[in-house]
């Protein structure tokens, strides 16, 4: 969604009594919130504050079921996550475990509708698989009551669990295409060998047989959730986005799964599966 798009939506949705000020209110509230309840768990190490990567944003359960009927829950969740990955950016901070930037939105019945909190979660990585995320719904939570008869002995049959979503990467040069299996949710893409770099921590190099210019670790991704990705130039191969814009050293951008970008003549795009 373009900028001014989604400063139109929040003018809609987002009243707080100055038409002149409605967006740029509850754009610099929420960003508070979030930089707030971020910078409050942070941790000060020499000179580099770490904090954590993953954020809630948490609305009226209204305001949220208004985002979630026109499809545009998505869309500010990526203008958020844009600006808190910029914080890290200009300032001396990088998350604890080096994971993503990673910030959605929420609803909270309790809350009025102009009212608005941050709340810190585990990252995705880190998450107990039995914690289903609350989003908008309610997580099936019964307790039975001694006597009432339509409570079973036993705990509910458990549904079929659908088979895991797995990972490809996409690579058309020249017209020919092939795929790579991808293990794990995090990877650095260049060059077939080593620089001798140590590689960061989580992980897997992904070899290719780019040209010399392209560099043995190109382009670092983090896959945020199970929709979106985060990749960040690190080589000195020429790097470009679907619509043409450039990627410079140390550049990195959100992109929806499925999304292609190139280095150098080469298209790129990881797929689910």
């Amino acid at each position: 969604m373009a900028k001014h798009g989604l400063r139109g939506l929040l003018d809609t949705l987002f009243p707080v009594g100055d038409g002149k000020k409605n967006t740029t209110e509850m754009i610099e509230r929420g960003l508070e919130a979030l930089r707030a309840a971020r910078d409050a768990r942070g941790v000060v190490t020499g000179n580099t504050m770490l904090v954590p990567s993953r954020l809630e944003l948490r609305l009226s359960q209204t305001r949220y079921d208004e985002l979630a009927e026109m499809g545009a829950v998505r869309d500010i969740e990526i203008y958020f996550n844009d600006e808190m990955m910029k914080d890290l950016s200009v300032g001396k901070m990088k998350t604890f475990g080096d994971h993503p930037v990673y910030i959605t939105i929420g609803a909270d019945g309790s809350l009025g509708p102009n009212e608005i909190y941050a709340t810190v979660l585990p990252p995705e990585d880190d998450r107990p698989e039995q914690a289903a995320p609350q989003r908008g719904g309610e997580v099936y939570d019964r307790t039975g009551v001694l006597g009432e008869e339509s409570v079973s002995a036993g705990p509910p049959a458990r549904e079929a669990q659908p088979a895991p979503v797995t990972y490809r990467l996409v690579i058309n040069h020249e017209g020919k295409g092939r795929e790579v299996h991808l293990e794990g949710r995090r990877w650095v893409i260049g060059r077939r060998g080593t620089s001798g770099l140590e590689m960061a921590e989580g992980y897997r190099k992904i070899d290719i047989d780019f040209p010399t210019t392209v560099s043995r670790e190109q382009v670092r991704v983090d896959l945020i959730g199970n929709d979106r990705l985060r990749i960040e130039r690190i080589g000195k191969g020429p790097m470009h986005l679907d619509g043409g814009e450039e990627l410079q050293q140390g550049d990195n951008r959100l992109l929806p799964l499925g999304a292609r970008f190139y280095i150098e003549n080469t298209e790129l795009a990881i797929v689910a599966r």
